[in-house]
């Protein structure tokens, strides 16, 4: 597992967009999965500044969605595809066709397995960049989830809920369970990047990089995964600016 060290948050942004453009310059086709979330606005501006500036090319690019909240409606407005879509798809005029997003509305069990095999039917996940929850999950592989575990049906902890009020308003608005891509399918990706910012993730990112590998702390999965890497800002590693 490669460190990054960035100085800052800009820093973070760019390092972790550089590998994401590095890698549709290599592979136009590419499957990409990108997180929600606050951490990754700043990556999301810079992948559409490349794009403006014609320095990135993601008319090929395809896309799954890493998690999604369950028992929603397709059009309610908490759907993280929604939400990725107003803050970084429509902008790089990515097409529909070309994203393998969960039906909230579907039988969980049924779109689980139809999202593992759009997929492998389409060779396979080549660049996932992940954040870093609060108890070390990574999608919403919460403690506790088995390494080899694939897209499923999961129920989210007090811990997640808490953290996503933010973005809802009340612990009540937060859906208690989502879809997520699988320890074991996020594993099998060509390449694995986890993006950590703030102080408020020093102590989780501390324990994720030295603690011994343990579902306890899902993001450990990184520690064997041939090709990755953990792009941190100095306030996540504990550091004074």
């Amino acid at each position: 597992m490669k460190l990054i060290e960035a100085v800052d948050y800009g820093e973070l942004s760019r390092v972790a967009a550089g590998i994401v453009v590095e890698q549709v310059r290599t592979r136009p086709d590419s499957l990409l999965v990108l997180p929600t979330g606050n951490t990754p606005a700043g990556m999301f501006r810079e992948l559409i500044a490349a794009a403006q500036r014609g320095e990135a090319d993601f008319s090929r690019a395809r896309f799954a969605m890493l998690d999604e909240y369950a028992g929603i409606a397709r059009n309610d407005g908490r759907r993280l595809y929604h939400w990725i879509c107003k803050e970084l798809f429509d902008r790089l005029c990515v097409r529909p066709g070309a994203v393998i997003a969960f039906d909230p509305e579907a039988d969980p069990d049924c779109e689980a397995r139809f999202v593992e095999q759009r997929i492998a039917r389409q060779g396979g996940i080549d660049l996932a960049v992940l954040g870093l929850g609060p108890n070390g999950h990574i999608g919403m592989n919460e403690p506790g989830s088995d390494a080899d575990s694939r897209t499923r049906l999961v129920t989210l902890t007090p811990a997640t809920i808490r953290s996503n009020a933010a973005y809802w308003g009340s612990e009540a608005r937060v859906p208690k369970r989502g879809l997520t891509l699988g320890l074991g399918t996020l594993a099998e990706a060509r390449s694995l990047v986890v993006v950590v910012a703030g102080g408020g993730k020093a102590a989780i990112l501390e324990r994720v990089l030295n603690a011994a590998p343990s579902a306890d702390l899902p993001a450990t999965i990184l520690r064997s995964h041939p090709a990755s890497t953990v792009i941190a800002d100095r306030a996540a590693l504990g550091l004074r600016a």
